[in-house]
């Protein structure tokens, strides 16, 4: 351990280029606008920033806001090139802005320091998705994201001779045939309700699964071919899909055996009933096995006052003990493969064994939310979700549906000069084409 604390402290002396530390330990500020409810405020502060301030004697001051407070902090102490802060933690949506305005610092050297120490690596695709104008702007703190959990019987159905934790999009369509010839029910399920999240399988993973984007290639022949499928796959999807908002209920009343949903909803499920429920990726398409991973990240700014134990903050927050003290504390999962593994037994452990999978797949693609939008985000979701009723539940002809959506998608992304989300170049504004 007190080799690793050297090599660490070199870094901040040698790459960020902060005095070496002489003095008593020196008060962290870190800043978030992530575990701002109350009681996840308090296990922060208490459990998990305490075990920190036990181990290295250095106290941490965890100021955590909503995201306009937030920024305006950051904003503010990067306007006056000095200030108190020293890491900060937050969206992958937010890091733009925060690279732009020159916030934070490269992450690049601190990022291999933490995975030469052998005990961790960061998923490949979480780094790359980390890489902005030319820089590491964070390291993976934690993330969270929607997978397809199901209940054990289901598997007897699925496809003969193929790997549920490879599924394709074919495979699911032919599981959901299958149990329905066998039972006569339908028994997917999908969070099609008022208040459910269906909307984000459509824009984050069959869009780029199958074309590999989720704006640019909206109404390709690619995107047709999809909802053909999708068509297709409503056709074994529950009929009380359109009021389920939230999937954990349906699967433990054995309504629906095979779900897709946020892990947040799925995990009253595996809490309960553990033993009784499989998580797997989600499906793969043409283009890859694409899911939406709300990613968090950490980073030191390019003013902290104590960079060398800002560092030190950041190797204990990444480690895999810590990773997995956070998914137990407020459900957020680990960015690491060897966190995953040391999860205990019981419904957070399956779970994370299907995230783990999703995010470590040589197939994986990570799409994120869009940004820059402003106060017209909540446009974008609804584009897709009217595409999904015309088509699927109408019965409109494809090519003219998209060809009228895309007007909307291109109107929007145009209005608010906005760039595409990933996996879609990060050209300005985003165009379908």
């Amino acid at each position: 351990m007190r080799g690793a604390t050297v090599a660490l402290a070199a870094v901040a002396v040698a790459v960020l280029g902060v005095p070496a530390w002489t003095g008593p330990a020196a008060e962290v500020v870190f800043t978030s606008n992530q575990l701002t409810p109350v009681e996840e405020q308090e296990w922060a502060r208490n459990t998990l920033l305490a075990r920190f301030t036990q181990e290295t004697g250095i106290p941490v001051r965890f100021i955590t806001e909503p995201e306009g407070p937030y920024v305006d902090r950051l904003m503010a102490e990067a306007r006056a090139g000095r200030g108190s802060i020293d890491v900060t933690g937050t969206l992958h949506g937010i890091f733009p802005v925060l690279v732009a305005e020159r916030v934070v610092r490269d992450m690049t050297d601190v990022q291999r320091q933490l995975e030469g120490r052998r005990d961790r690596t960061f998923y490949r695709d979480l780094l790359t998705v980390a890489r902005m104008e030319g820089i590491q702007a964070f390291v993976p703190w934690m993330q969270a994201t929607y997978l397809v959990a199901a209940r054990r019987e289901a598997l007897r159905y699925f496809p003969q001779g193929r790997d549920p934790m490879r599924m394709t999009y074919d495979d699911l369509l032919q599981w959901g045939q299958n149990i329905r010839e066998a039972t006569g029910d339908r028994r997917l399920g999908f969070p099609a309700g008022p208040r459910g999240l269906y909307g984000r399988f459509l824009h984050g993973y069959a869009y780029p699964s199958f074309t590999g984007s989720q704006v640019k290639k909206f109404k390709s022949p690619e995107a047709v071919a999809m909802w053909q499928y999708l068509r297709r796959l409503w056709g074994v999807t529950h009929p009380s899909s359109f009021r389920y908002e939230f999937m954990h209920e349906p699967l433990l009343l054995g309504e629906v055996w095979v779900a897709w949903d946020h892990t947040a909803r799925l995990l009253p499920a595996l809490r309960q009933r553990p033993e009784e429920f499989v998580v797997l990726p989600s499906p793969a398409g043409p283009r890859g096995r694409s899911f939406l991973s709300v990613v968090v990240g950490l980073s030191l700014t390019r003013w902290a006052p104590n960079a060398e134990a800002g560092v030190r903050l950041v190797e204990y927050l990444t480690r895999p003990s810590t990773q997995v003290l956070t998914l137990q504390g407020v459900g957020f999962f680990p960015v690491s493969p060897e966190a995953a593994r040391v999860v205990p037994t019981g419904g957070l452990k399956v779970m994370a064994d299907g995230v783990a999978a999703q995010a470590g797949a040589p197939d994986a693609r990570t799409a994120l939310l869009p940004v820059g939008l402003g106060a017209r985000t909540g446009e974008f979701v609804p584009i897709y979700v009217d595409t999904f009723r015309l088509i699927a539940i109408e019965g409109r002809r494809i090519e003219d549906v998209l060809a009228s959506q895309a007007r909307r998608l291109e109107e929007l992304y145009r209005a608010a000069n906005a760039p595409c989300p990933p996996p879609d170049p990060a050209e300005r504004p985003c165009r379908p084409d």
